[in-house]
């Protein structure tokens, strides 16, 4: 979820935030690409895998949108996976990656309360969140100081 500074930034101030796609790890695997609207097909997948109202989609790599070695990404990742487990509500884990997915970042869709998400992302120092209100997928600030986005972004 954090900006990758090879691609160039599509004037929103997110960087390639918002050319993400999502690849939900359930049963069926669903695929969002937040670079299109969410459509029914796409609203009836998220529901099959448990996601019938909003959610929240947190990453704990890559703190502050810098880079870290493979080691100390993956301790992030079991830490925010422990957390994540002992909140009796419903998860799934999601690779967030960049459209070619030359960049992926281990993250887990949660189903809590957009606050609540923002407080544990951070502490893992992230940048934002991705958020899905019930119809579209936003991307919410945590440590930076870019605007809430509505995504898609149309150009």
């Amino acid at each position: 979820m954090n900006p990758r500074s090879s691609l160039p930034d599509s004037g929103h101030g997110w960087g390639s935030f918002s050319e993400t796609v999502l690849h939900f790890r359930s049963t069926p695997a669903v695929t969002i690409d937040l670079r299109s609207a969410i459509d029914g097909r796409a609203l009836s997948d998220l529901r099959r895998i448990g996601f019938e109202q909003s959610f929240g989609i947190i990453t704990a790599q890559d703190p502050m949108g810098v880079r870290q070695l493979p080691a100390v990404n993956d301790a992030l990742a079991a830490s925010l996976q422990q957390e994540s487990a002992g909140l009796g509500v419903a998860r799934v884990c999601v690779d967030a990656c960049s459209p070619d997915e030359s960049h992926c970042e281990r993250s887990i869709a949660i189903a809590l309360d957009e606050q609540a998400l923002i407080d544990i992302a951070y502490r893992y120092e992230q940048l934002a969140i991705f958020w899905f209100d019930g119809e579209a997928f936003w991307i919410t600030p945590v440590y930076s100081r870019n605007h809430r986005l509505r995504l898609p972004v149309i150009m």
